[in-house]
């Protein structure tokens, strides 16, 4: 089953970590997750260049397989560049969005 996350919030909000949490067993139980990150849930791809390197949890998800994109033009007004994203994570546009709606057998929308 192909299973779609909108993330509108950012990395401290608690709906950042029901969407890890959902998408990680969803993914432990064979399905397919892609997730969408819009607004300040672009954060959530952001990696805090500090000599750990910390980032907000979604490049684990990535590395289990989920699918991770953002909304380029709500990067760019916030002042994201490729270089401050997590590896993985793609940068994409409003049509894909909606293709992702389209193409998933269960959407969740975080707003």
């Amino acid at each position: 089953m192909k299973i779609g996350f909108l993330l509108h919030k950012s990395p401290e909000h608690q709906d950042s970590h029901t969407v890890k949490r959902l998408a990680e067993s969803f993914i432990d139980l064979g399905h397919e997750v892609s997730i969408f990150l819009m607004e300040d849930g672009v954060y959530n791809a952001f990696i805090n260049h500090s000599a750990k390197g910390l980032s907000p949890g979604f490049d684990k998800l990535i590395t289990k397989g989920a699918k991770v994109s953002l909304c380029t033009f709500t990067a760019d007004i916030r002042g994201l560049k490729k270089e401050n994203i997590i590896e993985g994570v793609e940068f994409q546009s409003q049509y894909d969005l909606s293709r992702l709606v389209s193409e998933s057998d269960r959407f969740l929308s975080f707003v």
